[in-house]
Parts: C-alpha cells; sequence; structure tokens
C-alpha cells in the first residue's frame, strides 16, 4: 500500500511541476495545447469539486467573476497576480486546472474558446 501512495504522491508532485513551469510564464495561454495535454491528464477528485466550490463562493463574495480569475492566473505573472489580487498564486493554478478540466468535461466549444484551441 505504501508503495501505491508514494506513486500516487509523485505523480501529483509530478503534474504540479508542470503546472508551474507551464504556469509560470506569463501569458499562458500562447501555448493551449500544452494546457489541453495536462487537463487530459487530470484526475479530478471529489476533493478538487469541494475545494472549486468553496473558492466559487469566496469570488462571490469578492465579486469577481470566476472566468476574469482564471484568465488573469494564465496572463498575468505571479508576483502581479498576487498583487493584484492578494491571492496565493499556486493554489488559484491548481484550481484553474480544476476549471478546465469540469470545463472540458462539461462543454468542450467553451473550454477550446477559453485556451484558444
Amino acid at each position: 500500500m505504501n508503495k501505491i501512495i508514494n506513486f500516487l504522491e509523485i505523480k501529483q508532485q509530478k503534474t504540479n511541476e508542470q503546472l508551474n513551469k507551464i504556469f509560470s510564464k506569463a501569458n499562458t495561454l500562447k501555448d493551449p495545447y500544452q494546457i489541453d495535454k495536462l487537463v487530459e491528464e487530470k484526475s479530478l477528485a471529489v476533493q478538487d469539486h469541494k475545494l472549486f466550490l468553496g473558492f466559487l463562493k469566496y469570488l462571490e463574495e469578492k465579486q469577481i467573476e470566476p472566468k476574469t480569475i482564471f484568465n488573469q492566473v494564465l496572463t498575468l505573472p505571479k508576483h502581479q497576480f498576487e498583487d493584484q489580487y492578494q491571492m496565493n498564486w499556486q493554489s488559484v493554478v491548481q484550481l484553474c486546472f480544476t476549471f478546465l478540466a469540469i470545463l472540458k468535461e462539461n462543454d468542450y466549444k467553451q473550454y477550446e474558446q477559453f485556451i484558444k484551441l
């Protein structure tokens, strides 16, 4: 069982490293196929959905449109994003990735438009 857990942790760590590498560049949307590849590999857990719904509620309270924040995390440099929104960039990247996976599964046309495939 430990080997399975370690494998899952290593896989998650590699995915996070790929996300950081791609998302850390300003204007990430210039490479939509790389984003699509990562979204394709993403498997959503119940925890992802719960965190995502909680974040949507937070955005609603702050009167921030979800698509705006997810677009900004893809286009702004990390420091500028954090200064402007007072949010942890890494956490929003993870939530954006969940957003993209859900969008791709439920509304592929809108997903294509969002990442400009």
